[in-house]
């Protein structure tokens, strides 16, 4: 057997095949649901369910629910994103962690340009059941809102995962993504389809961006180690 053959096996064992799975189910299972929201959404018919969910949320409202699901909605507005986005680059850049760099501003703004771009393609009117507190314009479908702030959260797990943050980062991100979702759902200017598809293109958008950044780092380094040691 080649020593070719044998690296090939040994992905398959130990944590490698633990990694290599995860990293497969958690690749697979966002677009596999994208397609599946994405087909449901062509059919261009009302999902019953969906209705019968916002009006169910819509029934739930407050005046305090209504003040802090309108402060959470604009946490994920492209006014907020935008900044927070940029002050996260350039302390990244100042701390020379360019890799890290490269993740956020390709992971926040690909998927700000593929949300774009699906709107386009899937024209989704948004739903209007009631009055809403907010005005919103353009397409539905996938939420810009859950698609972007999902990814920049996705993003900073991914530069806090070996580090002491690791834990609050996850748990204070999925409270973060969680609550602007169910935010778009409550102020009836989004479908749960609609939020659902931005998490899911995000979950896969930003591990296609960590993946690739991470092997042209590592690759770089084996070439500048080579180049050293001649």
């Amino acid at each position: 057997m080649n020593n070719n053959m044998k690296r090939f096996l040994n992905i398959f064992k130990g944590r490698k095949a633990i990694r290599l799975g995860l990293a497969f189910v958690l690749f697979w299972t966002p677009i596999i649901v994208f397609v599946k929201l994405a087909d449901e959404v062509l059919e261009n018919e009302p999902i019953h369910i969906e209705i019968v969910l916002l009006n169910y949320i819509h029934s739930l409202s407050t005046p305090f629910l209504d003040g802090f699901f309108l402060f959470i909605t604009t946490i994920g507005n492209v006014e907020s994103i935008l900044p927070i986005t940029i002050l996260i680059l350039a302390y990244i850049i100042y701390r020379k962690q360019r890799l890290n760099a490269l993740i956020v501003l390709f992971g926040v703004g690909g998927a700000a340009l593929a949300n774009f771009l699906l709107k386009l393609i899937f024209h989704r009117d948004r739903p209007a059941f009631w009055q809403s507190a907010i005005t919103e314009t353009g397409y539905s479908f996938p939420s810009g809102h859950a698609m972007v702030s999902c990814a920049l959260v996705l993003c900073l797990i991914v530069i806090l995962w070996n580090t002491k943050w690791r834990l609050t980062a996850i748990i204070a991100g999925a409270s973060t993504i969680i609550l602007i979702g169910l935010s778009r759902l409550y102020m009836g200017v989004h479908y749960p389809t609609d939020v659902l598809a931005g998490w899911s293109v995000s979950i896969a958008w930003v591990l296609i961006v960590t993946v690739i950044a991470k092997g042209l780092s590592n690759r770089f380094r084996k070439k500048l180690a080579v180049s050293e040691a001649h």
